[in-house]
């Protein structure tokens, strides 16, 4: 008889990773059948949609507790279709507010969960991690230290290498973006992400204003993503060495020359495109304060959190002032500096990466667990 598996995916990372894992299952076993929550990658890479992200990707405590009945009716057609399917396994993906509860009432159904890409408990939330134990059979991690972590916790965990590092092996380059883009050539070019939500943006923007006024031999791009309301980068109208684009983040890594990053996976797709960066973060005192409690790690930035040691300057918080932004961009340009940070770079690669893809190498667990 044929297997079959519920795969649940909530945001729109996870709706990439999922896919690259559908495909590669598929290519396995084209007589598999995969039905669940996720995106229009998901949906193309051949699983039976039934709950897009537009009803699943709720960001903040604000957020969800708009969307109560939404959540609520989630789970309830997640169980009702699970029931009725009756998988081999269900395959969480990420999304641990969502997929931690489900993987719960999974298993007090006796169906098998498979857990790809760990919530960051080891972070932020260990009380979670015995109930990861008890509640998952399977778990696949995508960061090298992890496999310790969640093992000497008694849970059953892989590493199986970054699927970041497949989804930029498909990255291909426009030769005249510069020139689309009315981008100088005779600048150096400095990629700012300051983040992907408005609240977010506008703190992260504030300190960097004064740096792009002070530098006008050097050329920003902002990389932006689309939806994002119309005034969010108005601020940067008066200034001439600055420009915003819009998802199209891995063609400004690969242009710039330096980064100003948020920190977050870009960090490590910046590293991965070998920019040298410093890594910025601002948020509100209370959350600061709050988050400093609860949060038990040394780093901010996935770059440093990997080697263990502090590559990539982290400005956070009060150490996110112009000056200091200032200060250690130009330091960026030190050629001593930026050897050692792409050799770095080069040791973080080989940290990552398996013997295959990690789409591959859980697919084929998967189908032979």
């Amino acid at each position: 008889m044929n297997k079959k598996f519920y795969i649940i995916a909530g945001e729109v990372s996870g709706d990439l990773h999922a896919s690259n894992l559908v495909k590669a299952m598929f290519k396995l076993n084209k007589e598999i059948q995969i039905k669940g929550f996720g995106g229009l990658r998901m949906e193309q890479a051949g699983v039976d949609i039934s709950r897009g992200l537009d009803k699943l990707s709720l960001v903040g405590f604000v957020e969800v507790l708009k969307h109560l009945k939404t959540i609520r009716e989630n789970f309830s057609i997640a169980k009702r279709e699970i029931l009725e399917m009756k998988p081999d396994a269900v395959i969480l993906i990420d999304y641990p507010g969502f997929n931690l509860r489900m993987a719960k009432w999974a298993k007090s159904q006796g169906i098998k969960v498979i857990y790809y890409i760990a919530p960051q408990v080891w972070a932020w939330g260990k009380k979670r991690v015995s109930k990861m134990k008890k509640y998952i059979d399977k778990l696949f991690v995508i960061l090298p230290f992890e496999e310790e972590y969640f093992r000497k916790n008694g849970i059953d965990a892989d590493f199986v290498g970054h699927p970041l590092l497949e989804e930029i092996s498909q990255f291909k380059m426009e030769d005249d973006f510069l020139v689309k883009n009315n981008v100088p050539v005779n600048k150096k070019l400095i990629a700012f992400l300051p983040g992907s939500r408005i609240s977010e943006i506008r703190k992260n923007i504030n300190p960097v204003l004064p740096v792009v006024e002070k530098n006008p031999d050097f050329f920003f791009l902002v990389a932006a993503r689309s939806g994002l309301e119309e005034d969010t980068f108005k601020v940067f109208d008066n200034f001439t060495n600055i420009k915003v684009i819009y998802d199209q983040t891995y063609k400004i890594f690969n242009v710039c020359d330096a980064g100003i990053i948020k920190s977050g996976t870009s960090t490590l797709e910046a590293a991965l495109f070998e920019l040298p960066q410093l890594v910025i973060y601002k948020v509100k005192y209370l959350s600061y304060l709050i988050a400093k409690n609860l949060v038990d790690v040394k780093f901010a930035s996935l770059v440093n959190l990997i080697l263990n040691k502090e590559l990539v300057t982290e400005l956070l918080q009060n150490d996110f002032t112009s000056k200091n932004v200032d200060k250690e961009l130009k330091r960026l340009f030190d050629a001593d500096i930026r050897k050692n940070i792409l050799n770095e770079y080069l040791k973080l690669n080989e940290l990552i990466w398996k013997d295959k893809f990690a789409s591959e190498i859980v697919a084929e667990r998967i189908l032979n667990f």
